[in-house]
């Protein structure tokens, strides 16, 4: 059977070919020549997006990679939206002596763009008017023309990052001062799975996660009983508990911390504690692997 393109890749494959032929023509001319050196091209390539410009940039990386003599040198403008923005873009293209690629919905500033580039010494591609256009041609509909829509996988990364980088900063009691920034505040005695479970949420779900031990030495922070967040308490059964920590500390000398008689003591804390907070979401970990703890907090209002 022959192997075929779905349809989503075919027209993607046409654009970057669309694109490459485009660049190719503007190398030929001869006219974009900055940083000559004895083996490769450099070339300034402006990248001019109304949203991220990610998705630009990985389409336009795709076609320069067709073009072996070139180095490109990306100078990326994102959320670029007025016309005041892009005539300073303009400005500093046209002295550059390389290429400026726009990714813009707004057929307004496209047909500014397509002005002010023929009273300009600049070499210009439209990237999204071309394609809008014949997308609406054959399905004969109008695009809706709103900048931002598709979110690239750049901006879910450092979404991603910033929620570890809080969990990790807020992990087993730390980071009390802006503990409202939390998506979700876990507590719990130590050794309930607070802190594998507040990492799981954060990388697969991007949510930030607080974590706070309950001690009967340490007074909780107040905010604990004030915060309107989401807050959930993990309890665990006493021979549970005394397994988990005596297996953590296997080679350590003797200590109260895996005394059954200090865990049940705990254990009444504990519940005197969360029986103060409002509206706390308990869950029973004691048999629960991290996925099936973190799956019920999801599933919870």
């Amino acid at each position: 059977m022959p192997f075929r393109l779905s349809r989503y890749a075919r027209r993607l494959f046409e654009t970057t070919l669309a694109l490459a032929k485009r660049i190719d023509a503007v190398f030929r001319k001869g006219r974009v020549c900055a940083g000559m050196s004895s083996s490769k091209r450099r070339v300034n390539v402006f990248i001019v997006s109304d949203a991220t410009g990610i998705t630009a940039e990985r389409v336009i990386s795709a076609a320069l990679l067709q073009f072996k003599e070139i180095t490109p040198v990306f100078k990326k403008f994102p959320y670029i939206r007025t016309k005041e923005q892009i005539e300073d873009i303009l400005a500093r293209a046209e002295g550059s002596g390389g290429i400026l690629i726009y990714s813009i919905v707004s057929e307004d500033l496209r047909r500014w763009f397509r002005r002010e580039q023929k009273k300009r010494d600049i070499n210009t591609i439209d990237l999204l008017g071309p394609l809008l256009k014949r997308m609406g041609r054959l399905w004969n509909m109008i695009p809706s023309l709103r900048p931002g829509l598709l979110k690239g996988v750049g901006e879910e990364s450092i979404r991603l990052a910033e929620s570890i980088d809080f969990t990790l900063k807020h992990d087993d009691g730390q980071g009390i001062r802006d503990l409202g920034r939390a998506d979700i505040i876990l507590l719990g005695l130590s050794r309930t799975s607070k802190t594998p479970t507040s990492l799981y949420l954060s990388c697969n779900h991007g949510l930030k996660v607080a974590n706070v031990p309950i001690i009967p030495e340490v007074e909780p922070p107040k905010k604990i009983f004030t915060l309107k967040r989401k807050k959930v308490g993990l309890t665990i059964s006493s021979d549970r508990l005394a397994f988990i920590r005596q297996r953590r500390l296997k080679y350590a000398g003797p200590t109260d911390y895996t005394d059954m008689e200090r865990i049940r003591m705990e254990q009444a804390y504990c519940r005197r504690i969360f029986n103060g907070i409002e509206n706390l979401h308990v869950i029973d970990v004691t048999h629960s692997s991290v996925e099936e703890i973190a799956n019920s907090i999801m599933q919870e209002e």
